[in-house]
């Protein structure tokens, strides 16, 4: 529950209240970060780092992965919440106060339920939280697919998000939008009018699929010289909390992946919306495109740190080592089929490989310059039935 005020409504709450008297009590209750301790860390995750997760305010369920060929019981967590929220573990069908550091129970992938009290009693969140077994290295040929058919609406119902349980899927919840952002500026809205909208029937084969379109986010968005959001949908993770002060850093862009994906393929529909504009608004005299690239990129420099890929530098940055963007995009209101290869600048390593050091990326947007917030309102892109074919 994330509360964002324009700095002049802040400013003036901080001057009003020393003479109004004492400050109220916070209203938030979100969980900030997830922290899991054990000895010999490395053994049974990837890195040491897997063991601490950032959580956005946008998400309610925190997954941590560890080897394939590990187990884990209880475990010392701790959270770090916002300030004055106090945290309660679900035990025996009912929930109970959490002591931080306390052993917590994550045998056999078992979700634990927590939830999360504001400081004036007045809130409260719930959160999942679970520890899962990756995926055992598979050196063979394989085609994973994404139907975009797994989504439903957000904890607070505003908008949809998306998660992967399809079989040679994208199986972990790792689907990320705008679509918090645009919250941000238009919370009134309903959730067939977010840029990123699942759609329940009308795809390649009937069904489900994802419509992705831009759009102009009102009064708010102008004040912050944000004036569209493009719908997108991408790998990675949003961080909604620096939405509006660095928005190039909101998306983070790629999880752990264990394959060697090589060509890209699925189906689309595309129509440019009628008025292209730059940032701040000029008409430019552009026939908006859509964007779809997949990224392969080293998530760990030469000293052992955590590499990630963010909005500014997801396409250029010299950790990428394989890259596929698509290019001769039409407008059409049938279902048209796309492919694209990506190209490697170096073979990949297979004992990184194995040992989660690579990242992957397929990001889908409305508009190609939407991360700049350039495009044309009312663009919009629908895509269904991607397959990512992997080289092993």
């Amino acid at each position: 529950m994330k509360k964002f005020l324009l700095p002049s409504l802040a400013l003036m709450g901080m001057l009003m209240s020393g003479c109004i008297g004492d400050e109220p009590l916070n209203a938030e209750c979100d969980i900030e970060e997830v922290s899991l301790t054990m000895a010999d860390a490395e053994s049974f995750f990837y890195h040491e780092y897997d063991t601490l997760q950032v959580v956005s305010s946008a998400v309610d369920s925190v997954g941590f992965l560890i080897r394939y060929d590990k187990n884990v019981g209880e475990l010392p967590l701790n959270l770090k919440l916002t300030v004055g929220a106090k945290p309660y573990i679900m035990e025996n069908g009912e929930y109970v106060p959490f002591k931080q550091g306390s052993l917590v129970d994550f045998s056999n992938e078992q979700v634990r339920h927590f939830r999360i009290v504001s400081q004036n009693g007045k809130w409260a969140r719930f959160y999942r939280i679970n520890i899962v077994h990756d995926q055992a290295p598979a050196m063979e040929h394989l085609f994973m697919n994404i139907t975009f058919d797994n989504f439903e609406l957000n904890s607070t119902g505003k908008y949809h998000v998306w998660y992967g349980v399809e079989e040679n899927s994208i199986s972990y919840d790792q689907w990320a939008t705008g679509n918090p952002g645009f919250n941000l500026s238009k919370s009134s809205a309903k959730v067939d009018e977010y840029p990123t909208v699942g759609i329940e029937s009308g795809g390649v084969d009937g069904g489900r699929y994802v419509k992705l379109e831009t759009r102009d986010t009102g009064a708010f968005g102008r004040m912050v010289n944000m004036r569209l959001a493009a719908g997108n949908l991408f790998i990675g993770t949003f961080d909604v909390a620096n939405a509006l002060k660095d928005a190039m850093a909101a998306t983070r862009f790629g999880l752990p992946f264990k394959h060697k994906p090589i060509k890209v393929s699925g189906w689309y529909k595309f129509k440019a919306g009628e008025r292209f504009q730059d940032r701040k608004g000029n008409a430019v005299d552009r026939v908006d495109q859509p964007d779809i690239y997949c990224v392969m990129y080293r998530n760990q420099n030469a000293e052992g740190n955590q590499v990630l890929l963010y909005g500014d530098d997801v396409l250029t940055s010299p950790a990428i080592v394989g890259l596929a963007r698509i290019s001769g995009v039409v407008e059409t209101d049938e279902w048209t089929s796309f492919e694209m290869s990506l190209n490697y600048s170096s073979e990949l390593d297979a004992d990184l490989l194995e040992n989660n050091g690579y990242s992957m990326t397929i990001s889908f947007a409305s508009s190609i310059e939407g991360a700049s917030f350039e495009g044309a309102p009312g663009s919009v892109f629908c895509v269904d039935n991607v397959t990512i074919e992997c080289e092993y």
